[in-house]
C-alpha cells in the first residue's frame, strides 16, 4: 500500500466518523470536508487541487481551484488525470477554465480513485509555461 492510499484510507475514516457523527445529530450522511492539497502559481494567477470523499460510493473526486490576482490578463487552469496511475501518459486539460482578471472560478470534479492520479495546472496568458502541482 503506497503513501497515497494510506492518507486517503485516513480521509476515508475522518469522513465517516463525521458522517456517523451527522447521524447522531439527526442530520443524513455528508461528503468530507473539502482539502486543499498543493498550490502552484503562474504569475498572479493560482491553481489549487482541492480534494473531497463522497461517500456512498462517490469515492475520491479532485477540482482546479483557479484565483486571478492579476488585473491585467486571463489565466486558464485544468486538471491532468493518469486514469492507471501511470504519469507517462496522461490525459491532459481535463475540465479546463478560463478567468478574467480578478475572479476565481472553480472546474468541476473528476473522479480519483487508486489506482488513479491527478494534478492541476495553471497558466496566465503571456506566460509562456504551464504550472502543474504534484501528482496526488
Amino acid at each position: 500500500m503506497n503513501a497515497r492510499s494510506i492518507v486517503r484510507r485516513a480521509a476515508v475514516g475522518a469522513g465517516t466518523l463525521a458522517g456517523v457523527a451527522t447521524l447522531v445529530l439527526g442530520g443524513s450522511g455528508v461528503a468530507s470536508a473539502e482539502t486543499a492539497r498543493y498550490t502552484v502559481w503562474s504569475n498572479r494567477c493560482s491553481g489549487t487541487l482541492m480534494t473531497q470523499y463522497v461517500s456512498g460510493g462517490g469515492g475520491w473526486q479532485v477540482r482546479n481551484y483557479v484565483n486571478n490576482n492579476s488585473g491585467g490578463t486571463t489565466c486558464s487552469g485544468w486538471i491532468d488525470w493518469a486514469a492507471d496511475g501511470d504519469t507517462n501518459h496522461f490525459y491532459g486539460l481535463q475540465n479546463r477554465i478560463w478567468v478574467d482578471p480578478y475572479h476565481s472560478q472553480e472546474s468541476t470534479y473528476i473522479p480519483d480513485n487508486d489506482p488513479a492520479l491527478a494534478r492541476v495546472c495553471v497558466q496566465a496568458n503571456g506566460d509562456n509555461y504551464a504550472r502543474c502541482t504534484a501528482w496526488w
